[in-house]
């Protein structure tokens, strides 16, 4: 009696003994297992990034791996990064752990950039569409309590912001004032 087949190892496993010739071959072979979660709820982005794999978090966002995923905790490949970053203290561990940010970041720019250019035409649009002006919004933070308005003007200034629209172009004015007390 012949016997079934092993199945194939988890990508989880595979990232974890640090095969990444063999992770690539199976993210190939298995593509729609690429953005699963494990069973902590997590993603095998979030696996590099806690383990600050550098090799292997470049070959997942390589290989198409969405940047911006959650885990089950909710949290972002970047707030994993940041964590992992903080929770070490100055060594060559977090050191790895700012390099694999780093990729990160430039990962989620470049994805930015590429949401922007697909929403830039129907912004543009949307832009022209509408009718030219100019707004002012200013806000002042104060209290009722005795006291605590003047410390409160003190330490938070009042704010302008001045909005113009012309055409498609858009340019916000910012402007704080501080109220000078006097004694």
């Amino acid at each position: 009696m012949a016997r079934a087949a092993p199945p194939p190892p988890s990508l989880f496993d595979l990232l974890y003994a640090g095969d990444l010739e063999a992770v690539q071959r199976e993210l190939v072979a298995r593509p729609s297992e690429m953005h699963v979660l494990n069973s902590y709820g997590d993603s095998l982005l979030h696996l590099a990034v806690r383990r600050s794999d550098l090799p292997a978090v470049r070959l997942l966002l390589s290989s198409g791996f969405d940047v911006n995923c959650r885990s089950a905790a909710n949290w972002t490949v970047m707030e994993e990064g940041m964590a992992v970053a903080q929770s070490l203290g100055p060594s060559e561990a977090q050191e790895r752990a700012i390099a694999v940010l780093r990729e990160l970041h430039h990962a989620t720019q470049a994805d930015e950039q590429c949401r922007w250019a697909q929403r830039r035409a129907r912004v543009l649009s949307a832009l022209s569409s509408m009718p030219d002006f100019s707004t002012v919004l200013a806000w002042r933070i104060g209290s009722f309590m005795i006291g605590i308005s003047r410390l409160l003007r003190r330490f938070l200034p009042s704010d302008t912001y001045r909005i113009r629209k012309s055409g498609v172009r858009v340019s916000p004015l910012t402007c704080a004032r501080v109220q000078k007390e006097t004694a």
